[in-house]
């Protein structure tokens, strides 16, 4: 799993839902990346993000697409994954990027409230505008002059939380953050959505060792399925801020409110 305290989050769901079914499951960190413990076969089932698992897995098809949609970053997986790994349904939820501004932004430029950053008002107010991205996105000045016309003024690169501090204090006048990001809920920003695909969709992929695939409860895609947006959002929030629950109580919490757990007698 990934060191973002959503992916361990994730990990964790899956793990408390299959102890809950009688299979043993418990949650390992790795400093390798998903897909290169897919391919040493260390773990049983590995919970990766697609964009990191399609790269790892086969750099030179990772590298031949161009605006990857989430379907193909699935392909490339599932096309080099060897006869002793198999995929499972991936999360319902797609993670892509919005790129947010606050309405005092918007207003100065005229930017539409509910757009999309193709809105011609973006591109003509962009040269002016000082864009903050998250670290693990591709280079993002020649994917936002060449799709949306946009040369910032500025380009910083920093994580998300701080990101949507500096777009409050008006550090930033734009932050290319996740969407399922609570902050954009919270601190009532403008998002603005990747309608053109610039930046990469990704999701949640589950990869079962083929020793054991026979043996994962049918609950692994029931909870793929329940993994949609509003749940990555609620998750999030779960992790995120001072008062934040650790992986292992937010996923548990969640469990329990979407009725796959029973709720624990300690709980009171």
């Amino acid at each position: 799993m990934g060191e973002h305290p959503l992916d361990q989050t994730i990990a964790n769901v899956y793990a408390l839902a299959l102890n809950s079914r009688d299979t043993p499951a418990v949650v390992e960190t790795s400093d390798r990346g998903p897909g290169d413990v897919v391919t040493a076969g260390e773990s049983d089932l590995v919970i990766g993000r697609s964009m990191a698992l399609a790269r790892e897995l086969d750099p030179e098809a990772f590298g031949e697409l161009e605006q990857p949609s989430s379907a193909e970053l699935l392909g490339v997986i599932e096309d080099s994954l060897d006869e002793d790994a198999q995929l499972l349904e991936p999360s319902s939820a797609v993670l892509g990027s919005s790129l947010v501004i606050t309405t005092v932004t918007a207003q100065l430029n005229e930017i539409a409230t509910e757009g999309e950053v193709d809105d011609p008002a973006f591109a003509a107010a962009c040269d002016e505008l000082r864009i903050g991205v998250r670290p693990d996105l591709p280079e993002p000045g020649p994917l936002l002059a060449e799709i949306y016309d946009c040369e910032p003024a500025e380009i910083v690169v920093a994580e998300e939380s701080e990101l949507i501090n500096d777009v409050i204090t008006a550090e930033l006048d734009a932050a290319i953050v996740t969407t399922s990001h609570p902050g954009i809920e919270e601190q009532a920003l403008i998002a603005l959505t990747d309608a053109e695909r610039a930046f990469p969709q990704e999701q949640f992929v589950p990869v079962v060792s083929a020793e054991v695939a026979e043996e994962v409860p049918g609950v692994a895609v029931e909870l793929a399925q329940a993994l949609n947006e509003d749940a990555l959002v609620t998750l999030r929030r779960l992790v995120d801020g001072e008062q934040a629950l650790s992986p292992q109580e937010a996923a548990e919490y969640w469990l329990v409110q979407e009725g796959f757990v029973a709720e624990p007698e300690d709980w009171g």
